[in-house]
């Protein structure tokens, strides 16, 4: 009597194996996808409340707060994850960061770590106050294309403090 497995029970094993490994992984890339959109939704949140109090705490625009109409706009059109620090694009991300976190007289502390979104691209800010009837400000992640304005874009508006004209 022989002991052993055919050829037959071995290639369905294999299939087996292979078609749950596939599984799992696909598994684990939504989960990894769905946390990365999820810290991205939490931070660009902190953004916010920390925009709103620098608007609060200064009597002034955010367009006021950075110094630009549309600090952004040197991050469009074009792949941004990973760019490096002396990219102009991450230059102007940090500079807004730590604009706005001393207008807001450092009320939110662990903003200064949101250097880059889970992807590894600067947040985009668009100060869009003034510019036409019902214009507001705009911060966004790129998402995981890294381009700005394509629709795995993750974007909120920006509300108004009410303490500034």
């Amino acid at each position: 009597m022989k002991h052993g497995f055919t050829l037959i029970e071995l290639l369905v094993v294999i299939a087996i194996v292979g078609l749950l490994s596939t599984i799992v992984v696909a598994s684990v890339s939504r989960v990894r996808q769905t946390a990365m959109i999820t810290k991205t939704n939490a931070e660009i949140n902190q953004f916010i409340k920390l925009a709103t109090l620098a608007q609060g705490e200064s009597g002034r625009a955010l367009g006021n707060i950075t110094g630009s109409g549309c600090s952004d706009c040197g991050c469009r059109a074009r792949d941004i994850r990973n760019i490096p620090t002396s990219d102009s694009c991450y230059i102007q991300w940090v500079n807004i960061l730590n604009l706005t976190k001393t207008a807001s007289l450092n009320m939110l502390p662990g903003i200064e770590k949101m250097y880059r979104d889970p992807w590894g691209s600067p947040y985009c800010l668009d100060e869009n106050e003034g510019e036409y009837a019902g214009a507001v400000d705009t911060f966004r992640s790129v998402g995981p294309d890294g381009t700005w304005g394509t629709g795995d874009d993750i974007s909120y508006y920006i509300p108004r403090s009410g303490k500034y004209p």
